[in-house]
């Protein structure tokens, strides 16, 4: 468990408050090592004090990777000649089995040909859990300023089978090193978002097995431009192997790693913009697209495109985004799709169709860990009956260990094994038998998953949709996962498909069940991160779902409809401070509006329409931002009669977009009739108020002065801009 491991060893590292580089070698190559510890590194200061080793490895040397990702097994004598060294290591920490076991080992190698003071390793094999505790202790004390004996002494007590050797000092101490600073943390990675991925792909346990395939994968990233298509039969580890291969090879992309997953009614458009916010791309919609801003980027700056599930787009759009995108990358970029059918070949491109299991020794390895994270007691005969009867299929193998100790299990077992032969089949026949033995609040809430588009909801909304009873029994049954850290309840997508296939919703109760939800979306909005950033990717990443939420606004009680609309656009961004959500934004603006005009609520249409006609220029759809701004500007003219003093500041920046609207048509003359209306509005408030509205002013000052310059008036546009 690597990254286990080194997750470990960064909250260590982190809990230290102090000035500690910890960084990560990727790829874990012989050339790399040779780099990471040569001269140059000696002659910069850069030379670390701990070299730390987790992998696999025998008495007589370490398990390495090539750049395809191969083992690549390094003798004694070969690593004695990779660590040609300046200064000896002050501590080499050998956290893999055996390193230890010898007195030729490689710990006692290290230390006889002087590269390093002092040596720890493993005697005998050590489990991967026991391996992962062992290390992050050691390091904390170590960090802690503890003696490296007694470091070691309490690193010691996570090993149930034997105690970890200290080969060299003993008595090594690093508090002289730990001044005060702030830890740094390099992990080798390019920018990316694949942590988010991490809790989409329900990833539960760490990656088994598909080493051919991730083989096969680094040889086609590393001739590019690439295009690697992973295909299959539903539930074979599609996303997982993707997220994995992106992990591995991300070190390829410096420009970075961007993933995105299609929904239900995902398009091309929308899955680009999801790209270029994953790399933090601007770019005016106005001039340019998603799709000019990322060829751009890929152009100068070699970057990793990961696209999930993308049998969710129809055929036309994902014919759009093979021809359009896909078929364009330039240089040295590549991308990794994984879709059920293929999309045809073109030159560059690569097809991986998953047809097996995994192989039956990682499969075993699945299923014991999978018992492990349910706490079922599971014997070594039983999990391998069970990768027999699924042939190591995943997603089989996940939900047949979840229920392996259900009384009727082993008939199950009979349907499954008479099926072997069609994954299809097989997860049918399993959901069937789930379906007829959870409990009646599980079955409802499973009834219900088919009605979010990304098969995920933020726990507060879950609980508000399923009842407690039925939360458990959709765990209990390993329909649904909770991630107590991002607390959220996730499901694969087999699952929901199966639900709408058995158990269909009527378009009222679908709606009805959606608007029950709106107050736990109104609650988990009100609790996101202020910063805008934050909030930004927050309500990017759940917008599928918020969008499924906002079809069921009129069949909600009308308070729930308008606290969740009010909380929502509290949250929002202005639109042109966001790319990936101005489409969300023009959407719900639209329904917003919709809502206040079935209610006669002329105040809450004109912010609607004019925050719609903002989204909707922001968008470069300046038309119909010009006909939505009109409205606005005709219901605050209305409405600011009646009540000045609270709705002209409200006419006066309607009349500003308006002009701005008007401006961008060619349409000249109507664009200064309102900016200098808009002036003249705002000049009268900032008379009186001008620490409010001063700024204002400056603002349909600066509007009514590009526009006077349009129409060919740049002394009086001077005037006005001055």
């Amino acid at each position: 468990d690597l990254e286990g491991e080194w997750s470990r060893l960064v909250r260590a590292v982190q809990a230290t408050k102090a000035a500690i580089h910890l960084r990560r070698l990727r790829p874990p190559t012989r050339e790399a090592l040779r780099r990471a510890l040569s001269p140059r590194v000696f002659r910069q200061g850069a030379f670390p004090h701990i070299l730390h080793f987790a992998g696999h490895a025998s008495p007589q040397g370490l398990l390495l990777e090539d750049e395809r990702g191969r083992a690549d097994f390094v003798p004694i004598p070969q690593l004695l000649d990779i660590l040609e060294l300046q200064q000896p290591l002050d501590l080499v920490i050998l956290n893999a089995c055996e390193t230890a076991a010898e007195t030729q080992a490689v710990a006692r190698a290290l230390v006889e040909h002087g590269l390093a003071r002092a040596v720890v390793g493993h005697p005998l094999p050590v489990k991967d859990e026991e391996a992962v505790a062992f290390a992050r202790t050691l390091l904390a004390e170590l960090t802690d300023g503890y003696p490296l004996e007694r470091a070691l002494a309490r690193a010691n007590r996570h090993l149930t089978t034997h105690q970890a050797l200290l080969a060299g000092e003993q008595g090594m101490n690093f508090l002289h090193l730990l001044g005060p600073g702030q830890p740094v943390v390099e992990d080798g990675l390019p920018p990316h978002n694949l942590d988010r991925a991490q809790t989409v792909a329900r990833v539960q346990t760490g990656f088994f097995g598909r080493g051919r395939e991730l083989v096969r994968i680094a040889e086609a990233l590393a001739r590019t431009p690439a295009v690697v298509m992973i295909s299959g039969a539903p539930g074979l580890g599609k996303s997982r192997l993707a997220l994995e291969a992106a992990y591995r090879n991300a070190w390829r992309f410096p420009g970075g790693v961007a993933w995105a997953e299609a929904a239900e009614g995902a398009t091309a458009r929308g899955l680009l913009e999801d790209l270029a916010a994953a790399l933090d791309l601007t770019y005016d919609p106005r001039r340019e697209t998603a799709l000019d801003a990322l060829l751009d980027h890929a152009a100068g700056h070699p970057t990793l495109f990961v696209l999930d599930n993308l049998e969710a787009l129809v055929e036309e759009e994902r014919r759009r985004l093979a021809e359009r995108f896909l078929a364009r990358l330039p240089g040295e970029s590549a991308a990794l799709l994984t879709l059920r059918p293929d999309l045809p070949l073109k030159p560059g491109w690569h097809r991986l169709p998953l047809t097996r299991g995994l192989e039956p020794g990682d499969a075993f390895r699945l299923a014991l860990e999978l018992a492990r994270h349910y706490g079922l007691p599971m014997e070594p005969e039983q999990a391998r009956e069970l990768v027999r009867v699924t042939a190591g299929h995943p997603q089989l193998l996940h939900q047949l260990v979840a229920r392996f100790q259900e009384r009727d299990f082993h008939l199950l077992l009979e349907e499954i094994r008479s099926r072997q032969g069609d994954f299809q089949a097989q997860l049918e026949a399993l959901y069937q038998w789930n379906a007829a033995r959870i409990a009646p609040e599980g079955r409802e809430a499973w009834r219900t998953l088919p009605l979010w588009p990304a098969p995920r909801l933020p726990e507060a909304v879950a609980r508000s949709l399923w009842t407690p009873q039925g939360l458990e029994a959709l765990r209990r049954a390993a329909v649904a996962a909770f991630a107590p850290r991002e607390q959220v309840w996730a499901w694969h997508p087999t699952l929901a498909e199966f639900a709408a296939r058995r158990w269909s919703l009527t378009e009222d109760e679908a709606r009805g069940r959606l608007a029950a939800t709106l107050p736990a979306w109104t609650a988990w909005l009100t609790r996101l991160p202020p910063d805008e950033a934050a909030r930004d990717a927050h309500l990017a990443e759940w917008q599928a779902n918020l969008r499924r939420a906002l079809e069921a606004l009129d069949a909600a009680e009308p308070e729930d409809a308008w606290r969740f609309c009010e909380a929502l656009r509290r949250a929002l961004p202005e639109p042109d401070h966001t790319l990936r959500l101005r489409r969300f934004q023009a959407d719900f603006y639209a329904r917003w509006a919709g809502l206040a005009r079935a209610a006669g609520d002329e105040a809450t249409l004109a912010l609607a329409r004019g925050m719609q006609g903002y989204a909707l220029s922001a968008l470069g759809r300046v038309e119909e931002a010009l006909e939505a701004t009109r409205e606005a500007v005709d219901l605050y003219r209305k409405l600011a009669s009646r009540h000045p003093d609270r709705f002209l500041p409200d006419l006066a920046m309607s009349l500003n977009n308006l002009g701005l609207h008007l401006s961008a048509l060619g349409r000249v003359e109507e664009a200064l009739e309102a900016t200098r209306e808009a002036v003249e509005i705002r000049r009268k408030l900032a008379s009186r108020h001008p620490d409010r509205f001063l700024p204002d002013l400056a603002r349909s000052l600066g509007t009514y002065g590009g526009v006077l310059l349009l129409q060919g008036h740049p002394a009086e546009a001077v005037d006005a801009l001055a």
